[in-house]
């Protein structure tokens, strides 16, 4: 198949025909300043999907890919089954920089959006803390140890030994242990206590608005007092939270600027928000999503409901930030990993949050773009034998000064301070000590996280994933090709219910 005219074609990709499930190429081709995928499929030639709203930062991000990943360092791109059947997985060429646990999937929601399809009927299971124990050593035992884990499910805090979870983890060594919840169970501070106690560092927190029409087309119910109540709740502990909204079109794009004013009211213990534009996956019971609400839109929408980012020239890749972690493993001498994912997956921006409270983007004071293509150039230090040190100490970063602009800084801030922030992205732990806020600074990330769907699908973003699931006999496989395409979640969930049905006899 080849563009029409009027069309330019950007790309080929290895896809699944969202019709039928077959392995076919799919375009990606420009039209009228927006970026379509089109599948090849031999048996519906005729659809396509609106995947990018901004056909000139698509360009961009693609330049951004082939940075972070040079041609000669690709993989074949091979291909899952269609169906799941007799085949293993889908693996990634990338380790997992976020490994996931479902541990439940049990919920006390019916939400009328779930990528999961959970609705709290049918059978049920809950893993065992010993399962558990094997799926989180698995990760470690890896040739590069994974640190970070997000439990989820269904509800994860309705699994009757989540506390113990969250402490087994802990004490197996994970520096970064988070929870995707709906919040409820944190509506009690003892529970809130309890979490703490046992090692929990931030809950990736559902809130979609701050109104709740919005909750009630979302999540079939009134919740916004609650989810206040729930954030006022962690803002007593020394946990963190990041707001995770799922936007949808033709619900609530207006709410983002709402949500990030919110964030900005509790910044000491909102650290981001992370927003997920709905993909068509699961329980989708919405109005017309034919255009789906993308990374582009949702940079535009941002700008022009807070004045405060400019597009597409504040926004990234989250990959970019690979360049730092390659960077300090060259001068470290640690085994180099490759952590970046697809720059088409995740866009964002970060803020200064300062003692006044007002918000200050970071590119209008420092050169990102240069920051991050000068830390690709860094060569490896000589000297093997260092010992480690903090981010903010290593000299390599300080000839980056220059990308500082003090005049257009906000009052007290300094290189130095700036800096400091890198120690608390790489080691958790730094931003919760004591004297943290004078040493370093209060900041607050905006991003997108655009996980595929039948329109979207690409075997090429699977091969880059980094967020990925663990499986009860601890593969790990990508978030994308576990929740859409051959949907291996279906299987796995079907393992854990036969698992539980054989502990059940003895």
């Amino acid at each position: 198949m080849h563009p029409n005219r009027g069309e330019t074609l950007l790309d080929q990709v290895r896809s699944l025909c969202p019709a039928c499930g077959e392995n076919v190429t799919a375009l990606i081709l420009e039209r009228d300043g927006k970026v379509y995928q089109r599948p090849n499929c031999s048996k519906h030639p005729a659809l396509e999907a609106v995947i990018f709203s901004d056909a000139a930062f698509y360009r961009k991000l693609d330049a951004w890919n082939q940075r972070i990943f040079p041609a000669t360092a690709e993989l074949p791109q091979e291909e899952p089954c269609a169906t799941g059947e007799g085949c293993r997985g889908f693996h990634s060429s990338n380790d997992p920089s976020l490994a996931v646990i479902d541990i439940t999937n049990r919920c006390n929601y019916k939400c009328p959006v779930c990528f999961a399809e959970i609705n709290g009927e049918g059978d049920h299971y809950s893993l065992s803390l010993e399962q558990i124990s094997k799926m989180l050593q698995s990760l470690l035992d890896r040739p590069n140890p994974c640190r970070n884990i997000q439990f989820s499910g269904g509800e994860p805090t309705l699994h009757p030994q989540f506390p113990d979870i969250v402490r087994k983890a802990r004490d197996l060594g994970f520096t970064h242990i988070q929870v995707a919840t709906n919040g409820s169970r944190f509506a009690d501070p003892d529970y809130v206590r309890l979490c703490e106690d046992s090692g929990l560092h931030t809950l990736y927190l559902q809130f979609d608005g701050m109104s709740d029409d919005v909750y009630l087309k979302l999540r079939g119910q009134r919740l916004l007092d609650k989810k206040i109540k729930i954030v006022e709740n962690i803002a007593k502990s020394n946990m963190r939270i990041v707001l995770v909204p799922v936007i949808a079109a033709s619900v609530n794009v207006d709410q983002i600027g709402p949500i990030f004013q919110f964030a900005l009211q509790h910044s000491k213990h909102i650290t981001g928000i992370s927003i997920q534009p709905a993909a068509l996956v699961g329980r989708i019971a919405l109005p017309d999503q034919t255009e789906s609400f993308n990374l582009a839109t949702m940079a535009t929408a941002f700008g022009e409901q807070t004045g405060l980012t400019r597009f597409p020239d504040d926004w990234f890749p989250l990959s970019a930030v690979s360049t730092i972690t390659r960077a300090l493993g060259r001068i470290r001498h640690d085994q180099e990993t490759n952590p970046g994912c697809d720059a088409h997956c995740s866009l964002g921006t970060f803020f200064y949050i300062d003692d006044d409270n007002k918000p200050h983007c970071l590119t209008r004071f420092f050169d990102l773009q240069r920051f991050f293509e000068g830390m690709s150039d860094i060569p490896a230090r000589e000297n093997q034998s260092i010992l480690r040190q903090q981010v903010s100490r290593l000299r390599e970063l300080w000839r980056f000064s220059d990308c500082f602009n003090k005049k257009n800084a906000p009052r007290d801030l300094t290189f130095q301070r700036l800096l400091r922030s890198l120690d608390h992205w790489e080691d958790k732990s730094v931003g919760r000590g004591p004297g943290w806020f004078r040493r370093g600074f209060n900041g607050m990330f905006v991003a997108g996280m655009h996980f595929m769907d039948s329109r979207s699908y690409n075997f090429r973003r699977l091969r880059r994933c980094i967020i990925q699931y663990v499986t009860t006999d601890s593969e790990v496989l990508p978030f994308c090709c576990y929740n859409a395409g051959p949907r291996y979640r279906v299987g796995e969930e079907a393992t854990r219910l036969h698992l539980r049905d054989r502990e059940a006899e003895g």
